[in-house]
């Protein structure tokens, strides 16, 4: 459908143009127009916005949510504490138990599980930040295995620490988050 109201337009344009002025290149530059005003729409899905897509609906699969469309319906889950099935879900995802330390220490979290608890707020915004990461790394890469290869290798640039031990504070997320978006950009991250 978008096609053929384009080509319309295109078709009208040209019209409206050659009507306007007889002269051939007036005709032209409205076809040019009409064509990039057909194309721009077409241009808005880049394998970027593919690659973010991926990553929201992989993110809401973690989370165990329907789909978070926006960044205020995570604040929300965060607020509202997420449950512990949370957990298990980046366990199944590839994270380990040890870094799962990041959301919480293992002993809490047996304590939580004991007691039919959810995580704390603090623990709920650890996991979130640890989901989001995780399913960034997934989409840039296109491979479980690959990101989580890439979240555990010790980098130059985090002084020799892994992206995975970078998350344990918000600063540190948002670098490896910016790393991540450098490499989906093709810049040597």
């Amino acid at each position: 459908m978008l096609t053929n109201k384009s080509v319309a337009t295109t078709k009208s344009g040209s019209k409206a143009a050659s009507k306007k002025s007889a002269s051939p290149y007036a005709v032209s530059n409205a076809k040019i127009s009409g064509a990039n005003k057909a194309a721009s729409p077409l241009a808005l899905y880049t394998t970027r916005e593919l690659r973010l897509r991926s990553e929201r609906s992989m993110l809401s699969v973690l989370l165990a949510h329907s789909d978070p469309t926006s960044d205020m319906e995570v604040v929300k889950l965060v607020h509202n504490r997420l449950p512990l099935s949370v957990v298990d879900r980046l366990i199944a995802e590839g994270v380990t138990k040890q870094e799962i330390g990041l959301v919480a220490p293992a002993r809490t979290l047996a304590h939580r599980r004991a007691n039919a608890e959810k995580l704390t707020v603090e623990e709920s915004d650890r996991a979130v930040r640890l989901a989001r990461v995780v399913a960034q790394t997934e989409s840039v890469f296109g491979n479980k295995d690959k990101a989580m290869a890439w979240l555990r290798q010790p980098m130059k640039r985090f002084e020799g620490n892994t992206p995975i031990e970078m998350l344990a504070s918000d600063v540190g997320s948002r670098l490896v988050e910016e790393a991540l978006v450098q490499i989906d950009e093709g810049f040597f991250a």
